[in-house]
């Protein structure tokens, strides 16, 4: 039997130190000799995802603000199943992706009148219909809207928006509401692992912290020696 590629997908609101785990994780596995893909959402470089970029700018009359939450995903999704179309994923081991389907699920989820609804289509849209592959384990990494904000102020120049936040990024409500719909998703969408990245005082934890809580749950679940 051909041996399964591994699919890990990173997810978490604005600040939550995702990206630094992504690449924590990349180093590690390409350290310990293991072929390693990375897809990265949404790609700003694509047609799709230029779109999207300009979007969530607010430096045009619609924003993603504007258009409702189906068709805001779709434009998510569109971007997922493009880059799918050229990906092969069977010179690789493992998978990793900053953000992917249940991203769009929590943060569109967020401006539904019934986020669980929204997370299902998307999950039927994304994994169903366009086929795209399904993550084997996503990982949420939770913070306090209060925390994202701090992070998010120090990420600098961005392409995409330049200096500032996104028009997501601004909106200390959604935010919080989105940091809810991902809990919800994580009930939903099999392979979920909902990770504290915060201590008690409200700040983040130490990198490598949360880093070996990540290798251990990897370990156990897929018997990786890494």
């Amino acid at each position: 039997m051909e041996k399964k590629t591994i699919y890990i997908a990173f997810e978490g609101i604005d600040g939550s130190g995702k990206s630094v785990q992504f690449k924590t994780l990349k180093e590690t596995l390409i350290n310990k000799g293991i072929a390693v893909g990375v897809l990265d959402f949404p790609d700003y470089d694509s047609f799709f995802g230029t779109e999207i970029g300009r979007l969530l700018s607010g430096k045009d009359k619609v924003t993603a603000a504007d258009l409702d939450p189906k068709s805001m995903s779709l434009w998510y999704a569109a971007d997922r199943y493009n880059a799918f179309k050229t990906f092969d994923d069977t010179q690789y081991e493992i998978v990793l992706m900053n953000r992917s389907t249940m991203a769009n699920a929590a943060y569109q989820g967020t401006r539904s009148n019934d986020p669980e609804a929204l997370a299902k289509w998307i999950y039927e849209l994304e994994f169903e219909t366009f086929n795209i592959p399904k993550p084997d384990i996503f990982f949420i990494f939770d913070i306090p809207t209060s925390l994202s904000r701090k992070n998010v102020a120090k990420k600098g120049f961005r392409g995409y928006v330049g200096d500032e936040a996104d028009v997501y990024e601004k909106d200390v409500a959604f935010l919080e509401n989105v940091r809810n719909c991902y809990l919800t998703c994580a009930k939903l969408y099999p392979g979920s692992v909902v990770l504290n990245c915060a201590n008690d005082s409200e700040e983040m934890r130490p990198i490598d912290e949360i880093a070996t809580d990540v290798l251990d749950i990897l370990k156990e679940k897929f018997g990786l020696d890494i």
